[in-house]
C-alpha cells in the first residue's frame, strides 16, 4: 500500500513480493543447485595425507641421551618455502606435478609436544591421488634428511655417524675373537678327551706291567722250586758219594798196609794216591774225589740262584705294590684333572662365551638402532591418508550453494521490486 508517496513494506506486502517472484527465487536457487552438482563434478577430488614429524637426533651425551639439532622454526620455513621441489622434480613418481606440491607445516603446541622430544610438528598435503599424496610427504621428509646429511663431515651428525660406525666395527672384531675362543675351546675340549684316551691305555698299559711281573714272578718262582729239588738231589748225592769216597780211602789204606808214619797220617787221601801201586784204584778215587767237588759246586751255585730268584721275587712283589699305587694314584689324579679341566671348558663353551657373545650382540644391537635413528627429521607414527576424499565435499557443496542461491534470489527479488516501485525517482534525470 502506499500512503504520502511512501511504499511501507508490511509482511502480506513482503509475501505478495516473494510470490510474485516465485519463479525467479525457484530459477536462481534451481541454479545454485546445479552449481554444486557441477562444482562436485567438475573439482578432482583431494585426498589429505599427514603425519608427525619433530627435530631428529643427531647427537648423544656421554650417557647416552639423545641430542636434537634443528629447531622447528627452520623446519616448517623448510617445508613453507617449497625447498623440497628441487629434490622432488626428480623424482618420476611427480612427473605430472607442473609445481611444487603445497606441504603444510603447522606446530600446534597441545599435549603431545610433553613427550620426549617435544616440538611435534604436522605435515599435511592434499592432492587427487590417494597414494601420491602420502608419497610427497615421504619425499619431502626424504629431502630434508638428504640436505641433512650432506652436510659438512664436521657437523653433529656425521661426527656420530661415524663414532657410531667405529664402535660397531670394535663390536663386531670383538664378536670375531670371541667365535675364535670358542674354536680354541672346542679343539681344547678335543684334545682334553684324547688325552683321557691316552690315560684310559696307560692304566691298560699299567695292568700289562702288573700281569708281565706277576709271570716273571711265577717263572721265577718255579725256577727256584727247580733249583731247590736240584739242591736237595745234589745234596743227597754227595751224601753218597762222600760216603763211598770215605769206603773207597779206607780199601785203599787196608790194601796198602797199616803201618802209615805218623807224619802222613793228616793228608790220607795223598798218602793212598802216592802209596798206590795200580793206576785203576787211584783213577777210582780221583773220580769219586772230582764227583764230589761237581756236586757241591752244583749244590753252592742252585742255592745262589734260588736265592737269587726269591729276592728276585720279592723285588718284582714290591714293585708290583708301588706300581699298583703308585701308578694308579697318577693316573687316577689325571684322570679327575683332565674331567676338571673339560668340565671347565664345556662351561666356557656352553655358558660363559655365549653370554659374553650375547653381550657383545647386544650391544651392536643397541649402535645399530642409534645409527639407525639418528636424521635430521624424526617421523612421529605413521602416514595417515583419508579413505574419502576431504574435498570437495560435495553434499555440504550443493547445500551451501543451494541456501546462498536461495538467499541471493530474495535478494534479487526484492531488489527487482524496490526498482520496479521507484523507477521513476530512480530513472529521473537530477538536476544539478
Amino acid at each position: 500500500m502506499q500512503t504520502d508517496d511512501r511504499y511501507i513494506f508490511t509482511l502480506p506486502a513482503l509475501l505478495n513480493i516473494l510470490f510474485r517472484g516465485r519463479w525467479i527465487i525457484a530459477a536462481v536457487t534451481a541454479l545454485g543447485l546445479l552449481a554444486g552438482i557441477g562444482y562436485g563434478i567438475v573439482v578432482k577430488p583431494l585426498y589429505r595425507a599427514s603425519v608427525q614429524i619433530r627435530p631428529g637426533i643427531v647427537a648423544y651425551t656421554d650417557q647416552g641421551a639423545p641430542l636434537r639439532g634443528w629447531v622447528r622454526e627452520d623446519i616448517v620455513n623448510y617445508f613453507e618455502s617449497s625447498l623440497y621441489w628441487q629434490y622432488m622434480r626428480e623424482d618420476k613418481r611427480f612427473e605430472e606435478l607442473d609445481a611444487a606440491p603445497i606441504v603444510r607445516a603447522e606446530f600446534v603446541a597441545s599435549a603431545i609436544q610433553f613427550m620426549a622430544g617435544g616440538d611435534i610438528i604436522t605435515l599435511t598435503n592434499l592432492d587427487t591421488d590417494q597414494a601420491r599424496s602420502g608419497a610427497i610427504l615421504e619425499s619431502a621428509m626424504a629431502s630434508f634428511n638428504s640436505q641433512g646429511f650432506s652436510d659438512t663431515l664436521s657437523s653433529d651428525l656425521s661426527l656420530t655417524r661415524r663414532g657410531i660406525e667405529v664402535r660397531m666395527r670394535a663390536i663386531s672384531h670383538d664378536i670375531d675373537l670371541v667365535k675364535a675362543k670358542e674354536d680354541k675351546v672346542s679343539l681344547e675340549i678335543v684334545q682334553m678327551q684324547g688325552e683321557q684316551k691316552l690315560i684310559d691305555y696307560e692304566r691298560k698299559k699299567l695292568v700289562l706291567d702288573l700281569k708281565t711281573l706277576s709271570e716273571e714272578n711265577a717263572w721265577r718262582k718255579r725256577a727256584a722250586e727247580n733249583a731247590l729239588v736240584e739242591v736237595a738231589t745234589a745234596t743227597k748225592r754227595l751224601a753218597a758219594a762222600e760216603a763211598m769216597l770215605e769206603t773207597a780211602v779206607k780199601n785203599e789204606k787196608a790194601a796198602s798196609g797199616s803201618g802209615e808214619p805218623a807224619e802222613n797220617q793228616d793228608d790220607p787221601v795223598g798218602e793212598v794216591l802216592k802209596q798206590t801201586a795200580s793206576r785203576e784204584q787211584a783213577g777210582r778215587v780221583g773220580d769219586l774225589l772230582l764227583t764230589v767237588n761237581e756236586l757241591s759246586n752244583t749244590i753252592y751255585e742252585g742255592g745262589v740262584k734260588a736265592d737269587s730268584l726269591l729276592a728276585r721275587i720279592s723285588a718284582n712283589e714290591q714293585e708290583m705294590k708301588r706300581l699298583g699305587l703308585v701308578g694308579e694314584l697318577v693316573l687316577a689324579k689325571r684322570e679327575t684333572d683332565n674331567q676338571q679341566k673339560i668340565g671347565d671348558l664345556r662351561i666356557q663353551l656352553e655358558k660363559e662365551l655365549p653370554h659374553e657373545r650375547s653381550m657383545l650382540d647386544t650391544d651392536l644391537q643397541g649402535e645399530r638402532v642409534k645409527l639407525d635413528i639418528i636424521a635430521p627429521l624424526e617421523q612421529v607414527g605413521q602416514i595417515t591418508i583419508s579413505d574419502k576424499p576431504v574435498r570437495p565435499r560435495k553434499l555440504r557443496a550443493m547445500t551451501i550453494l543451494t541456501i546462498l542461491a536461495f538467499f541471493g534470489s530474495l535478494a534479487l527479488v526484492l531488489v527487482r521490486e524496490y526498482f520496479l516501485v521507484n523507477r521513476e525517482e530512480i530513472t529521473r534525470p537530477t538536476r544539478i
